[in-house]
């Protein structure tokens, strides 16, 4: 009996060094297709949305917002709880709470359960993502094996959030806005499914308690808290002392946040992790890179819509091409950009684009210009973030000990989802701001004040793309 499981453990073991670690590819890569589908589809509604739900530019953000502060807040957890309770485990349980507050979402009668439903939803994605990435890279060892597979996994990114536009634009125009969410329902059922068969059970900690709530509870309270200070500080009301406090309870909740993880026995964030300046520099380009490309796509989204008057389904179709070459990008140029001439330099390439991109939409103004303008802004966006993502996801376990592989893919998706809350909720504040400004002005007409209020949310971006560029420039290791 001994020898025949020896030889069954033999034979897994050779199956899953052989065509079933593509297989796992595969299934892995339906959770960042679930999870971009999303990012996409909610984003070409968000106009209906404000309209049905009467909500406001800042409550808007929320939606988007939450959803990627959660996401950060948790990915800590979910990182960390990959490694300790088995990778698997922690992918179905995110899988499957990812489709019950979809679910939920679809039925929401007001924008307040909306918003809560949409948190939930990032609790469901960073147990899912850190889990994934974990997983993929224990089974493909450092080199071109692990730098393909991650390329596959991203290429998906960009295949979800092509399919995301379509579907958001089609669903949204034909249907209604509240099948963005079901359609998520049979996705997370399929990654259920599959997963328990091809993705193997892997390995947990010995201690599966020396998890951290208390740190998760406390980093999450303090991102919400300070996104809540800057977006309620242009309402009607609002003092400073009340912004003020607001914005120091914050800081003193992430300063709890810190406290905890220096006394924990088991910390999400254990700073020894960062005595690779590799690590460091890689979350702070990841923070850059997810703010800028999400604040970007909010004032696309707005312009084309609001502005252009776009219908959902043109605007997505808008924004096909660039997310068609984005997934070529991504599958092949990017793997060969990391082969040929390493990580640094790739991250720079990409960050720059993204740039360029948000730069030339400064162009933007009442009247369409699709080839001049938002064709080639878009395509160089989408273009920089599919050679970043799969570069920073190689970079960042590069040199982690496979026991904190999956802590140090969450700490770099943590830092980067809460780039994405946090400087979208500073652009959406700086677009509320600027619009108002404008409107003050007699002469000024309600089209002109929103390019002006348009206008100073992307410097806000092309300034965060630039210090992710410098920051990949001058601290990234080649």
């Amino acid at each position: 009996m001994v020898k025949s499981s020896s030889a069954k453990k033999e034979i897994s073991q050779e199956g899953q060094t052989g065509r079933g670690r593509w297989l796992v590819v595969v299934v892995v890569s339906l959770a960042i297709f679930l999870d971009t589908v999303d990012v996409s589809i909610v984003n070409i509604a968000l106009p209906n949305l404000q309209h049905d739900l009467h909500l406001s530019t800042t409550d808007l953000q929320w939606v988007q917002g939450i959803y990627v502060l959660t996401y950060a807040g948790f990915m800590l957890l979910g990182g960390r709880a990959a490694d300790l309770l088995g990778r698997r485990c922690i992918f179905l349980l995110g899988a499957a709470l990812f489709g019950l507050s979809a679910l939920a979402g679809g039925l929401a009668p007001n924008g307040g359960v909306l918003i809560l439903t949409r948190g939930a939803q990032g609790i469901g994605a960073a147990l899912t993502m850190p889990s994934a990435v974990s997983i993929l890279t224990t089974t493909f060892a450092e080199g071109p094996e692990r730098n393909k597979a991650l390329g596959i996994f991203s290429s998906i990114a960009g295949v979800g959030f092509t399919c995301g536009l379509v579907l958001g634009g089609v669903l949204t125009s034909f249907v209604s806005w509240h099948w963005i969410f079901f359609v998520n329902v049979p996705i997370a059922l399929l990654i259920l499914l599959l997963a328990r068969v091809v993705v193997p059970e892997g390995q947990a900690a010995a201690d599966p308690q020396s998890y951290d709530l208390a740190g998760a509870a406390t980093a999450t309270a303090g991102l919400l808290l300070l996104v809540y200070a800057v977006t309620q500080a242009n309402e009607p009301g609002t003092t400073a002392v009340k912004t003020g406090g607001l914005i120091a309870l914050a800081l003193a909740l992430l300063l709890c946040f810190i406290f905890i993880e220096r006394r924990s026995r088991a910390p999400l964030m254990p700073f020894h992790i960062f005595q690779t300046s590799r690590l460091g520099a890689v979350c702070i380009v990841t923070f850059a890179l997810i703010g800028a490309f999400f604040s970007f796509l909010f004032v696309c989204t707005l312009y084309l819509q609001d502005v252009l008057h776009y219908s959902p389904i043109a605007a997505s179709l808008a924004m096909l091409p660039s997310s068609v070459i984005s997934i070529l990008t991504t599958r092949f140029l990017a793997p060969w950009l990391m082969n040929r001439f390493g990580m640094r330099s790739s991250c720079v390439l990409g960050m720059l684009s993204l740039l360029a991109g948000v730069a030339l939409f400064l162009r933007i103004g009442a009247n369409a210009d699709f080839v001049g303008v938002i064709l080639p802004s878009t395509i160089l966006a989408q273009i920089g973030m599919a050679i970043c993502v799969p570069t920073t996801s190689v970079a960042a376990v590069i040199g982690i000990e496979q026991t904190e592989q999956g802590l140090a893919a969450g700490l770099s998706g943590a830092l980067g989802q809460a780039g994405g809350g946090i400087l979208l909720a500073v652009t959406a504040a700086v677009v509320t701001v600027g619009t108002t400004s404008a409107l003050r002005s007699a002469s000024a007409l309600s089209t002109q004040a929103q390019l002006s209020g348009y206008h100073a949310g992307l410097l806000v971006i092309v300034a965060c793309a630039a210090l992710g560029a410098l920051v990949a420039l001058f601290r990234m290791q080649k």
